[in-house]
């Protein structure tokens, strides 16, 4: 039940940093004020990335531990959760700013 939760907590953390992100991209019918701009900066080179990796986090973590500590799993089964923990772990690396533009 905890591979779950740390899966689940992780897709939703990837979708509300990606949802912020978008919100920073917002655009207004009149020039906003100067603290608007800075909310918007905060929100896009902050709290997106700072979630998304969160949410990277769980995610991966989650699937690591269901492939490692659920035994009774089909040995392909374990194998898909590694690659796909792996391939999760390469897009941290190669650099969570490009996903928000």
């Amino acid at each position: 039940m905890i591979v779950v939760i740390a899966v689940g907590i992780g897709l939703l953390l990837l979708m509300v940093g990606a949802v912020l992100g978008h919100m920073a991209n917002q655009t207004y019918a009149t020039p906003p004020d100067a603290n608007t701009v800075a909310a918007n900066t905060n929100l896009k080179t902050v709290w997106a990335p700072a979630l998304w990796d969160l949410g990277m986090f769980f995610f991966v973590g989650g699937l690591v531990l269901a492939a490692v500590g659920l035994e009774d799993l089909d040995p392909f089964v374990r194998l898909f959760l590694l690659l796909l923990a792996f391939v999760a772990l390469l897009m941290i690396l190669a650099n969570p700013a490009t996903i928000f533009g």
